[in-house]
């Protein structure tokens, strides 16, 4: 395939490639190369071989930059075809044998410096293989300027990039500290876990100079704690353990299980578990989708506010991350395409940051509230407690009439005795005191009214007619008439003094 742009208009060069190569290096000759028009290759296991024809017409050196977005592999090796014998010879003399990787820098695109001699014809080999991982091996030539242009403006992004996410760790912890709510424990875990997966990802972890299978082991863990720490969070946000405990139940088995069991194969085929992982992860992450749809369905009538909050961030992700897939296969956009998946990134952890702390402030301002109704109710009730206990407390303590109790149990209830009911009520209160007088002056003379019932509870504790007159605000000859009524009513007879009656009730 011959590749054109119209900042190299003074050179041509052309790329070719074989897929499954299963020939030693120097039996290039006897492989077919064929043009292509994207080495975008999901979970591809095998060899990939790209040949390089590049032509340099100017008369002086030319120094060119190879690159492609495959990320995910590190073991690249560059050789340079000799025209007199056509043998192979390493470009860059410096192999790092850790990494088994000969990229002229160590950044996270595979890299080869060309350098060309004036009005020379050239033709590289690069090869690379892929133990079942994705390999966005697309390849592409700039000037060495405007790769390091392109190197710059990748770490000034993930600077940004980076620099915003370990701020919304760092606020997240700050909001956990204030707060102390168990849903910031799994989104701090997440937004962790999140930043160790993209610098997999992304390959900046291979600036560690370790070996390559403890990176793949290291990344994988990273992912699992990813997974656990989105559906746990999301279980959180959406309160799925108080709208269906059996599901969060299940959740939980899910998780133990199938983590527990893909770490532990992890770990016991340490050396060869790695291209098989690939394909797991990738099928779990349909797993993990499941369940978080089935969250989502669960909580759809219980927490309709809590779900909307959730899906606005995940939504805006989602739509970044489909659209970095699609412009990596239609080139939409001359930009890197993970680039949008880690926009999307960004507006999720953003969203999620605010809608947490803004449902929390919510749910603690309704408690707040609540807790100043429950303080004024029980205030209320202590004071009617304690007004009731006032009064019960005189009525309880004594047995027998006391003349002093008496009228301070009076005074209390009389303010009081404005309607049928408090009267009713008063009456009640008093036979507690001495239930065989007002029991039996009211089974004997039910037809007594409450003016009278009155009076004649005063005559019965003792009181002279002037002090009645005064307790009840009457004259005392309204007091002597009242007497001779209640007495006429009570049928009694001439010779038998009232308050002799009164007392032997």
């Amino acid at each position: 395939m011959s590749c054109s742009n119209e900042e190299f208009d003074d050179k041509s060069y052309s790329f070719s490639a074989a897929i499954d190569v299963n020939r030693n290096n120097n039996e290039f000759n006897k492989v077919k190369f064929d043009s292509f028009e994207n080495l975008n290759l999901g979970f591809f296991r095998g060899n990939l071989w790209i040949k390089l024809n590049v032509k340099n017409v100017e008369n002086k050196n030319k120094s060119l930059m190879f690159i492609c977005n495959d990320r995910f592999n590190r073991n690249y090796c560059f050789y340079k075809i000799n025209p007199s014998n056509q043998s192979l010879v390493t470009v860059n003399p410096f192999k790092n044998k850790l990494l088994e990787d000969q990229r002229s820098f160590n950044n996270p695109n595979p890299n080869l410096k060309i350098d060309l001699e004036p009005n020379e014809n050239a033709t590289f080999l690069i090869t690379s293989s892929s133990d079942g991982r994705t390999k966005d091996a697309t390849p592409k030539i700039m000037t060495i300027e405007d790769y390091f242009d392109y190197v710059n403006d990748e770490t000034l992004w993930n600077i940004l990039f980076y620099g915003i996410i370990i701020c919304l760790l760092i606020i997240n912890l700050y909001l956990w500290n204030i707060y102390k709510q168990k849903i910031y424990f799994y989104y701090v875990f997440y937004i962790f876990s999140t930043i160790l997966v993209y610098l997999g990802i992304e390959g900046y972890l291979f600036k560690l100079k370790l070996q390559q299978i403890l990176i793949d082991h290291f990344i994988f863990i990273c992912v699992k704690l990813w997974a656990l720490s989105l559906i746990m969070y999301t279980s959180n946000f959406l309160e799925i353990q108080q709208v269906a405990p059996r599901f969060y139940r299940f959740i939980k088995i899910i998780l133990v299980t199938v983590l527990g069991g893909t770490l532990l194969y992890q770990l016991v085929f340490f050396n060869s578990s790695i291209p098989h992982l690939h394909f797991f992860e990738n099928v779990l992450t349909s797993l993990w989708i499941l369940i978080i749809v089935g969250i989502i369905f669960f909580s759809l009538k219980a927490k309709k506010i809590e779900l909307k909050y959730y899906l606005i961030p995940l939504v805006a992700f989602i739509f970044f991350t489909l659209f970095g897939i699609l412009n990596a296969h239609l080139q939409i956009i001359s930009v890197n395409s993970f680039s949008f998946i880690k926009i999307g990134a960004l507006v999720e952890l953003i969203g999620f940051t605010y809608f947490i702390t803004f449902l929390i402030k919510k749910k603690l301002e309704k408690t707040a509230i609540l807790e100043t109704e429950l303080l004024e109710n029980r205030k209320q009730l202590q004071s009617a407690s304690e007004e009731i206990a006032e009064k019960d407390k005189i009525i309880s303590t004594k047995t027998i009439f006391e003349k002093s109790d008496l009228i301070s149990i009076f005074k209390i209830v009389e303010n009081t005795l404005s309607t049928e009911i408090e009267w009713d009520d008063f009456k009640i209160k008093l036979a507690d005191l001495n239930p065989d007088f007002l029991n039996k002056l009211l089974s004997l003379h039910p037809d007594l009214s409450k003016s009278e019932i009155r009076l004649l509870i005063l005559l019965k504790i003792g009181f002279s007619q002037k002090e009645i007159a005064t307790i009840l605000n009457i004259t005392p000859d309204s007091v002597k008439k009242a007497r001779s009524r209640a007495k006429k009513k009570l049928h009694l007879p001439t010779d038998v003094m009232l308050s002799h009656y009164l007392t032997s009730l």
